[in-house]
């Protein structure tokens, strides 16, 4: 995982096929200075998810990679602290693109929800170190 997954203090409790669940803890450094969990932080929850969810390979030591086009996202209810459950699931898949529909929910309290359009990364499903051809 990158850097920035240790950041948002995630883990990942679910990766198959079309889906990914995330798990994280809001403590206060997701939060904006209005004392909620800062709107970024639902977004990149909400796209860490998405993209985990179509680049499952159930070939060991290869990995698939992809870049978000677009994340639209509404933001439902608000959170200060507290346990967040972020699940995607594969809505299409063709060559080139997928689409996620993503959720975050906390208390099963809906949170925010997330559609977004991703685009693989061309040579990016390869064993790690060793280059793509």
């Amino acid at each position: 995982m990158s850097g920035f997954h240790e950041v948002l203090g995630f883990t990942v409790t679910e990766w198959a096929p079309g889906k990914a669940v995330l798990h994280v803890e809001m403590n206060e450094t997701h939060l904006n200075r209005n004392g909620f969990v800062h709107g970024g932080v639902f977004m990149s929850l909400l796209d860490s998810a998405a993209g985990l969810c179509g680049t499952y390979c159930s070939v060991p030591g290869n990995v698939r990679r992809c870049i978000t086009v677009s994340m639209n996202t509404h933001f439902i209810s608000p959170v200060r602290e507290g346990h967040l459950r972020v699940e995607a699931s594969l809505v299409s898949r063709g060559c080139k693109m997928f689409f996620v529909e993503a959720r975050i929910s906390s208390d099963e309290e809906l949170v925010a929800t997330g559609q977004g359009a991703l685009r693989y990364v061309l040579g990016g499903e390869k064993e790690e170190g060793v280059p793509a051809q």
